[in-house]
Order: C-alpha cells, then sequence, then structure tokens
C-alpha cells in the first residue's frame, strides 16, 4: 500500500478522494478538541476520524498532533475498524503512510 498525501477540505461535500480531509467540532460540550475526518487512505471510501485534542496532547482518548491544520502529525498511529484489520498507520507531515 502507498502513502497517499493528506488533503485539507472544508466539509464532507468537498471530499473526493482518499486522504481528503476536515476539522469539526467534536460538540458544544468538549471546547478543547475537534474530530479530525478524513477519506480512507486505502481508497475503499469510507469516512473514518479521530479526536485531537487543541492542546495537542495524546490524552482522554484522543490523539496527539501537531495543530497544523494543513500538514497534520498524530500520533499514535491510526488503525481504522480494528475487527477486520482495515487501514493501519500514521499520519506524518500531512501524509497518511501505511505501517
Amino acid at each position: 500500500m502507498l502513502s497517499v498525501p493528506a488533503r485539507r477540505v472544508e466539509n464532507f461535500d468537498a471530499c473526493e478522494k482518499a486522504g481528503d480531509f476536515f476539522l469539526t467540532p467534536v460538540c458544544a460540550e468538549d471546547r478543547n478538541s475537534r474530530r479530525l475526518s478524513f477519506l480512507c487512505p486505502c481508497g475503499c471510501g469510507m469516512l473514518a476520524g479521530i479526536r485531537v485534542r487543541d492542546d495537542g496532547e495524546h490524552r482522554d482518548g484522543a490523539w496527539g498532533w501537531n495543530r497544523d491544520e494543513e500538514k497534520p502529525t498524530t500520533t499514535p498511529s491510526i488503525l481504522i475498524d480494528p475487527s477486520s484489520n482495515h487501514w493501519h498507520g500514521y499520519l506524518t507531515d500531512g501524509v497518511f503512510v501505511p505501517c
């Protein structure tokens, strides 16, 4: 599986290809984190996502991230659908890199 560039778009309707991502609030009560939603890097078209904290910390069930909205880096790795071992990899400097 190849690496896929992450491309920021405004919302779901603007997603066109694998790796397109957008940021949204998680909920009104949680003002410290956002959801980073993206089209699966494998190209299957599935919408996936992770919660990232605005302070960049990896804690409370959220991924750490560099707070760069154009070239995000998150930690730890991202595993889409653990029950099927779908896509697993890293989002590093704006690129989805498979394990």
